[in-house]
């Protein structure tokens, strides 16, 4: 019987006949991994303002290709030891909703930071800040003080608490904050 319906099936692929394709709904869907897409590449500045613990992010695609997102950057701290430290970040509307930005290699968007800059005990000495675009991986900020010079030790800097605004395409009103 098994050699019967195999020749038939032979005897019709040979004369051209196929069989149905699947229709596109009853195909599973396809998944690219972390792996099968290409990091962008951002850089990025928080320089610090007037103002203590008051800055200004500054992301910049290095990349080739154009990125695009919508909403905060999620920051992360790490403390002297090199651990993650528990430091609360508030996501705030300023200056506004952040509209969806597409920066094309070299361009920059922005947000304000606000860091709580105390010597309470619910502050954490910090080592190193991370900055998370939406949809990206984390990236190491840099610290630019008023002096348009990096800060080359930030583990003076101690940070209770957090704040950031929405990523937006130009600087006009991401410093303020209620």
């Amino acid at each position: 019987m098994r050699v019967t319906i195999l020749a038939v099936v032979l005897a019709v692929t040979a004369c051209g006949a196929s069989t149905p394709s699947p229709s596109p709904q009853s195909q599973a869907p396809t998944t690219t991994s972390v792996s099968d897409k290409q990091e962008p590449t951002v850089k990025v500045d928080l320089t610090m303002q007037g103002k203590p613990g008051l800055g200004l992010l500054a992301a910049t695609n290095q990349g080739s290709a154009p990125i695009t997102f919508q909403g905060w950057p999620k920051l992360a701290f790490t403390n002297l030891a090199n651990e993650p430290a528990a430091i609360p970040v508030e996501q705030k509307l300023v200056p506004g909703e952040g509209p969806s930005i597409t920066l094309q290699p070299g361009q920059t968007a922005f947000a304000g930071v606000q860091l709580d800059v105390d010597d309470d005990t619910n502050s954490f000495a910090i080592n190193t800040m991370t900055a998370e675009l939406p949809g990206m991986g984390p990236a190491k900020v840099t610290f630019i003080g008023t002096d348009g010079q990096p800060i080359a030790d930030i583990s003076r800097m101690k940070v209770s608490e957090a704040k950031v605004g929405t990523m937006q395409p130009a600087t006009q009103g991401v410093l303020v904050f209620d």
